[in-house]
């Protein structure tokens, strides 16, 4: 009897001990799932039809001759949006191959650095392109780099365009923009500046303590810059750029490219459900003078 009994102990501290073990394993891998679901991931999205990337529908490079070769390959897009992001596209390589001659620091800004690490591209619905570049660059790119663009691409700057002004608050000190598509927008409005497809240029200035300062723009820009104020960066945030597929092109990014964007938009590998158009893509195809 007393034997049985020892037995029917043993088997009860064995059953619980590998109950323990069991819900310790449990717990330990619910913990580790968990964790990983946390990490930002690339959405699967099924609603989306694959682009084909700009660099398979046609070349943009500088030959050895050192002229620009891009062709303009926008009716090849299947939609109007994807037309628009193929003159966007171009526009965006034509300054990387300028950048690059010249020696100018630039970078993929805000919702296109967005894109590129999302999508490897356009954020969908987006309709134009942001870059960012220190402020010396800027100067460079105007005093070598505009006269080399292509006569189809305008660079709009106050200089420039009497009408356009620099917005309040935004950094954005120019654009580039296409002659030959259209937003519409000053038809709607009534304004008078060229209102192309467009690249914004937006001038990264330095504090006294050599860190970038972005001036960030926005609807709440108030709140931002009086209570908020400015996104202040280390230059190693920055710096050594890095690179990252942007429609078919490996180009410029900021180091910290995954810290940059968690701190603009949280969990950035997360399609919002509600993601709107920003432009209003009109007329992709015809200038602003031939869509009146």
């Amino acid at each position: 009897m007393a034997d049985r009994c020892e037995f029917r102990c043993t088997c009860k501290k064995r059953n619980k001990r590998t109950i323990i073990l069991v819900l310790a394993l449990i717990t330990v891998l619910v913990l580790s799932f968990t964790k990983i679901s946390r990490e930002p991931q690339a959405p699967e999205l099924k609603f989306l039809l694959k682009q084909i990337p700009y660099k398979n529908l046609g070349r943009c490079e500088r030959r050895l001759s050192a002229e620009i070769t891009c062709p303009d390959i926008r009716r090849q897009g299947k939609t109007l949006l994807r037309q628009a992001q193929l003159v966007l596209t171009r526009m965006l390589k034509i300054f990387d191959l300028i950048a690059k001659k010249h020696r100018i620091r630039y970078w993929l800004y805000r919702g296109t650095l967005l894109g590129a690490v999302r999508h490897e591209g356009h954020v969908p619905f987006d309709g134009d392109v942001d870059i960012a570049l220190p402020k010396s660059d800027f100067e460079k790119f105007v005093k070598y780099g505009v006269t080399e663009l292509p006569k189809d691409i305008f660079f709009q700057s106050e200089a420039t365009d009497v009408h356009w002004k620099v917005p309040l608050w935004s950094g954005m000190l120019a654009k580039l923009r296409d002659n030959g598509s259209c937003y519409k927008y000053c038809i709607k409005t009534g304004c008078k500046h060229n209102d192309g497809l467009q690249l914004d240029l937006f001038v990264i200035e330095n504090d006294d303590q050599g860190n970038l300062v972005e001036v960030y723009s926005h609807t709440n820009w108030l709140v931002r810059r009086f209570i908020y104020g400015p996104i202040v960066r280390k230059p190693s945030d920055i710096f050594p750029l890095t690179q990252v597929n942007f429609d078919g092109f490996f180009l410029p990014a900021p180091r910290e490219w995954k810290n940059i964007l968690h701190s603009l938009y949280g969990d950035f590998m997360t399609v919002p459900e509600n993601e709107q158009l920003g432009h209003i893509i009109t007329d992709p195809l015809h200038s602003c003078d031939e869509a009146n």
